[in-house]
């Protein structure tokens, strides 16, 4: 049985969250109904480690009753989720090196029209590893107190994580801080999600961190009818600026867990700061080309 394209396998998870079986999707489609199943499933977990459903564990595999019960989380990781071209199967994904990081800072600094989002993103993605999903449910009170001063440490919410368990976010790197900053104050200047108190330096505590180009939540159902499906898709663009297949959200949770077991992190300790479990971060740990640097030990 050959794969089915991504579109395809999201159109038949859509169709069966609305209520079709498999075998009307297969009849439809004319195709069987373990082409359907399959697919479905496998878009299922790919959902599941690269973006994150909430409540479901990322190396789960889904029942379709399971996927029905959680078929609004399921949706609300598809808007996030832009499949990329996978590595060949004997290859493991790439860890992202500090000259990989270099390289993306430096072309998003001369041609982003948002560089102070998209750096910080990108540096928040790889410092901490959170999912996609789990970044775009961070507020400003989140990362900075009502006086305007860093959280320490930062903490993802359990209303944000996928797994409903709070956790600290890695946030100690200064150049992440930095351009976090440079955001927020960026915002304020452009206006988007201020507030006419001091609180929050300027800006609304309960808004996103991070907004969408035009100022929109990236969970808000107006993002949905923008250009930017969501913030796994401006990930996702940032990465293809590195030109290198394999390179993305996957491969930056999978850094983190190098680099912390280089620290000496238990699996226990690694699978608790990524929000996952053991058996997870063995797999993300498998046959490593080589110990990672941590980022921000040159360069940016």
């Amino acid at each position: 049985m050959e794969p089915r394209p991504p579109s395809l396998a999201s159109t038949w998870l859509v169709a069966m969250l609305q209520g079709q079986t498999y075998d009307q999707i297969a009849a439809r489609f004319r195709v069987t109904k373990s082409t359907v199943s399959k697919s479905v499933t496998d878009l299922a977990r790919e959902l599941q480690s690269i973006v994150g459903v909430v409540g479901i564990d990322e190396d789960s595999a889904p029942t379709a009753h399971e996927i029905r019960a959680h078929g609004k989380d399921y949706l609300e990781a598809l808007e996030h989720f832009v499949p990329l071209a996978k590595p060949a199967a004997t290859t493991s994904l790439p860890i992202i090196t500090q000259a990989h990081i270099d390289q993306l800072v430096l072309h998003m600094a001369r041609h982003s029209r948002c560089k102070q989002r998209d750096i910080a993103l990108l540096l928040m993605l790889i410092h901490t590893g959170a999912r996609p999903n789990e970044i775009a449910r961070l507020t400003v009170a989140d990362y900075i107190d009502a006086a305007g001063r860093l959280r320490s440490p930062s903490w993802l919410p359990a209303n944000a994580a996928s797994n409903g368990i709070a956790r600290p976010l890695l946030l100690y790197d200064a150049t992440v801080l930095y351009w976090l900053d440079a955001y927020l104050a960026w915002r304020v200047a452009a206006g988007w999600g201020v507030s006419d108190r001091r609180e929050y330096r300027g800006l609304q505590g309960d808004s996103s961190l991070f907004l969408g180009r035009s100022g929109e939540s990236f969970t808000s159902p107006s993002a949905k009818a923008t250009a930017e499906k969501g913030l796994h898709d401006v990930l996702q663009r940032i990465f293809r600026y590195a030109n290198q297949p394999g390179l993305g959200v996957l491969g930056a949770r999978r850094s983190v867990a190098h680099r912390l077991q280089a620290d000496g992190c238990t699996l226990d300790e690694i699978a608790f700061y990524l929000g996952t479990r053991t058996g997870t971060v063995r797999r993300l740990l498998a046959t490593s080309p080589g110990k990672p640097p941590h980022p921000g030990t040159s360069g940016t």
